[in-house]
């Protein structure tokens, strides 16, 4: 059996008369009168059929012809295999914007089942490298749409072009086979470029939840040194401010991209939380270089940004909540790593250049290529006392001198993890999570994913009073913040063992 051609089989018995011919009626009607004869007279006899139509039912009888007169068997049928013959089309783009556009598409006379449809699309035409997709369907024709530029938004003023596409099953060679349409369509993006809202940035699927704080825009401006365009947000407490960098000269495009957003607290002299993301396309890794040109963010305006200026002196470092490593595009991206409200002292030896470097270098080693694949990163800082040998042992937050200022000592720094797969239209279909917790001290031995740093994202949430990844979609977010298991992000261990959880809930800030 083929998708084009069957060979019939059939037999006699008890015949008492001279056969002197045998052969079969085959059609597609239960009552086949389409005639073919067979090249013997003996039994088992069978014929060959060919140029029949794929993902067909043929019904089919045997006879013989014996002593004169024609004997016929009952009716049979068969179905010829199907075959990919799906004809794609594109339909024009609806609800283009300057950041996003509904890519449509349709496909008709598809003999096989269609497990996938999308879209192929980018700004060359002979060269479509984005892939948008949605779910395929058994019917044998239909239409079909995806968003594009939701989470990334689209370059104003440019023309980008689109092919369907279709994967249909080809059961003569067991594969899926992929039908596109013939030429590809374009549709430009509006001419004047709607600018991301500040309010737009702090609902990134990594951000933490902010309307708790009664966020207002208090301004925004730009520093050309470090190709900043730069919001700064205050919040209900007079003491914090909320600062978000962009930069306009990333890859791939030269639209504002995120660099990272910091909850920054006056009183501590130190970010309380940064976010940022992870992926080599949209923030890819050129080498730039470590800038060390550290400075005042001009998003903040609170009177005291510089910490512990002396933090060498005393053992410390200028602890990067963002790391510069991280950062690597070029020189003025890496540039903004490098403001005071991102950094806080952090024991150097054995810490800073120890167990966190390797946390650091493990982040990035993680981080997802292509467009559908994020790594979201959360760092901060507790301050629940002074800390020895992996454990609070007061609940007196240590200071150190730096000038005339007594700057307090972080107890933890903590890092939440949440690797997220995205849908065609931007949107998080499924997540792994994970935490890891450190007092600020040196460990000496070890390795950085044992038991007594992992945790989960919901332990931290607990003792910060902050709910992290906000607007990733509720069932995906809560089973990745439930997670103790570092397997995934470490490949440490056994992926059916389960960290134990420091989920100790007393002290926050």
């Amino acid at each position: 059996m083929s998708s084009t051609g069957a060979t019939l089989s059939g037999s006699y018995s008890g015949a008492t008369g001279s056969v002197t011919e045998t052969g079969f009626y085959y059609g597609t009607t239960s009552s086949p009168n389409t005639k073919v004869t067979a090249s013997g007279t003996s039994s088992p006899f069978s014929k060959a059929l060919t140029g029949l139509t794929a993902n067909t039912t043929y019904h089919y009888k045997a006879y013989i012809v014996e002593g004169g007169q024609e004997v016929a068997g009952s009716v049979l049928s068969f179905k010829t295999k199907a075959v990919a013959t799906a004809t794609v089309s594109n339909s024009a783009a609806t609800s283009v914007t300057s950041s996003s556009a509904v890519l449509n598409g349709s496909y008709d006379d598809a003999s096989g089942t269609i497990y996938e449809t999308g879209f192929y699309w980018g700004t060359a035409q002979n060269s479509l490298t984005e892939k948008a997709t949605t779910d395929g369907s058994n019917a044998s024709s239909g239409s079909f749409s995806c968003t594009i530029g939701g989470q990334t938004p689209l370059s104003a003023s440019t023309t980008y072009y689109y092919k369907a596409y279709v994967l249909e099953y080809n059961e003569s060679t067991g594969q899926y086979e992929e039908r596109i349409a013939s030429s590809a369509q374009s549709f430009t993006t509006a001419a004047v470029a709607q600018q991301q809202t500040w309010q737009e940035y702090l609902s990134g699927y990594g951000m933490p939840d902010v309307s708790g704080l009664g966020t207002s825009l208090r301004q925004s401006g730009t520093y050309s040194d470090r190709d900043d365009k730069w919001y700064s947000v205050n919040t209900s407490n007079n003491k914090r401010q909320i600062a978000i960098h962009t930069y306009t000269t990333g890859s791939p495009s030269s639209s504002e991209t995120l660099n990272y957003v910091v909850l920054y607290d006056e009183t501590k002299y130190a970010p309380v939380w940064t976010y940022h993301v992870m992926n080599t396309y949209y923030w890819p890794d050129n080498n730039a270089g470590r800038n060390d040109s550290w400075m005042d963010d001009p998003a903040i305006n609170l009177t005291q940004q510089g910490g512990l200026d002396n933090a060498s002196t005393v053992g410390y470092s200028r602890g990067h909540l963002v790391a510069s490593d991280y950062r690597q595009t070029n020189v003025k991206q890496n540039k903004q790593t490098f403001y005071h409200s991102n950094q806080a002292p952090q024991w150097q030896n054995s810490f800073n250049g120890g167990m966190w470097s390797t946390l650091e270098g493990r982040v990035k080693k993680m981080t997802p290529s292509g467009t559908t694949t994020m790594l979201y990163v959360i760092t901060g800082v507790l301050y629940e006392g002074t800390v020895s040998n992996n454990q609070v042992t007061s609940t007196t937050v240590p200071t150190k001198s730096s000038g005339s200022l007594s700057v307090p000592i972080p107890s933890h720094f903590y890092k939440c993890i949440m690797k997220c797969t995205l849908n065609g239209s931007g949107v998080p279909t499924s997540a792994q999570g994970i935490a890891f917790i450190y007092t600020n001290e040196a460990h000496t031995s070890g390795n950085y994913y044992d038991s007594t740093y992992v945790t989960s994202i919901d332990a931290i949430e607990q003792r910060t009073g902050f709910d992290f990844f906000a607007n990733v979609p509720t069932p995906v977010q809560n089973t990745a913040e439930s997670n103790s298991n570092h397997y995934w992000f470490t490949g440490q261990g056994s992926p059916n063992s389960i960290s134990g959880v420091n989920d100790k809930s007393w002290g926050s800030f």
